[in-house]
């Protein structure tokens, strides 16, 4: 007996709607429990390019080699890291633009995108930063901790289940702090989150585990 002609179709629409529900849930279960397959979690772009490779990066490799807490400049001081104003791009881009000399053979540099940070301070006209770290809103992380824990103390070895997972001596110099979490930042053109590092609640919770921190919900959560 033939097969009914109808059957045809709705055996190859369950295969199709198997077969996406399927993918959406490795999608979900590799998100949750890690970080998004390559391309879906990528940062979004930005209004600006900021290769952090010129700023950052090591004078050797091309870079003006700057400390982050010198953009970042709430990090050491309390929870969020923060973003420079406009106004603080300018007090070195006030020199270093397509309308002043600019050695190149130091650092590359982009002049157009350098005359659109001017032209944002002339037109007083935010910079609206995309975020590339996020988390949610009820989870509370404090920068300044971290960083303290980190940069100060007596000399010790510590194993911590963040970046390469790799023993680390402390304290570390403040400049080294970030890359722990968000991987070699000073390294990227376009800062994405570091391949591999999840910065989910089990990371967190290993992590004051494995150094006797508190683990309280109440230490991370509102």
């Amino acid at each position: 007996m033939l097969p009914n002609a109808n059957m045809i179709p709705l055996a190859i629409v369950g295969l199709v709607v198997t077969a996406i529900v399927g993918f959406v849930v490795i999608v979900l279960a590799v998100s949750w429990f890690s970080n998004p397959p390559f391309g879906l979690g990528d940062a979004p772009a930005q209004p600006i390019a900021f290769p952090h490779t010129v700023h950052a990066g090591a004078p050797e490799e091309g870079g003006m080699g700057i400390d982050c807490a010198f953009c970042h400049r709430n990090v050491t001081k309390g929870a969020a890291a923060t973003v420079p104003a406009v106004e603080n791009c300018v007090f070195c881009h006030g020199q270093i633009n397509a309308e002043n000399a600019v050695d190149r053979t130091q650092v590359s540099v982009d002049l157009d995108e350098i005359q659109r940070v001017v032209d944002r301070f002339h037109d007083d006209n935010p910079i609206d930063w995309e975020r590339v770290h996020r988390l949610p809103d009820h989870v509370r992380f404090v920068h300044e901790a971290h960083i303290r824990f980190l940069t100060s103390g007596p000399e010790r070895t510590v194993s911590l289940p963040m970046g390469t997972g790799d023993p680390v001596d402390l304290p570390m110099p403040a400049g080294e702090t970030c890359s722990v979490c968000h991987g070699d930042v000073a390294g990227m053109t376009e800062v994405q989150p570091q391949a591999g590092q999840s910065l989910k609640m089990g990371t967190c919770v290993d992590c004051h585990r494995e150094l006797n921190a508190a683990t309280d919900c109440t230490i991370c959560h509102k």
